[in-house]
Order: C-alpha cells, then sequence, then structure tokens
C-alpha cells in the first residue's frame, strides 16, 4: 500500500508541526494510492477470492506453520485500528455489497 520512502515521510512530520506545500501533496498523492490500492483489493476479492484467502497453500501445509486467513485477519486488525468500537458484523449487515460495480 504505501512504500518504504513513504512510511519514513509519515514518521518524519508526525510531530513536525510546520507542514509545507510540498508536505501536503504528497501527502495527497499517497492518499490517492491508497484508495486505488484498496480499489485493487475489492476488485481482487471480488474477482479471486481464492487467491486472497490462499486457502490451497493452508491446506498444503502441514508444518503448522501458517497461520489460517492470515490476510483476512490482517484486514480485520486494519478495521479494528482504524475504528476500535466499531461494531463490525453491524456495519457489514446495512452496506449495499458491490454486486461488480468495481471492473477496473
Amino acid at each position: 500500500m504505501i512504500t518504504k520512502s513513504m512510511k519514513k515521510f509519515l514518521i518524519d512530520t508526525k510531530n513536525n508541526t510546520n507542514r509545507n506545500t510540498k508536505d501536503s501533496v504528497y501527502k495527497n498523492r499517497m492518499q490517492k494510492r491508497i484508495t486505488r490500492e484498496l480499489d485493487n483489493l475489492l476488485w481482487l476479492c471480488l474477482n479471486f477470492p481464492e487467491d486472497f484467502l490462499d486457502e490451497e497453500r493452508e491446506y498444503k501445509d502441514d508444518s503448522g506453520k501458517i497461520t489460517p486467513h492470515r490476510r483476512l485477519r490482517k484486514l480485520l486488525f486494519c478495521i479494528k485500528a482504524l475504528k476500535p468500537k466499531m461494531e463490525v458484523e453491524l456495519v457489514l449487515q446495512n452496506l449495499d455489497f458491490p454486486d461488480g460495480e468495481i471492473t477496473r
């Protein structure tokens, strides 16, 4: 989603109260990239859910090293980090599912 240099920029500007135009432009560019990547993730989940979940690899691995649903769990952790008090189940019930809306 973001590159190492973007991550470094965010860390460097976290405590900096003096923001200039360059910082705002760069931050805007990062937000556009995140939106684009989330659109691509939604497209992947709608069209190729097996590639996102990677369940075949989980079933073939008998070593026990692979955590089941690791990508799905990280996605849920992201939601929990953004809105700790959000009840995900209730929000999902009220959303209209995009039946093929995302076609990029």
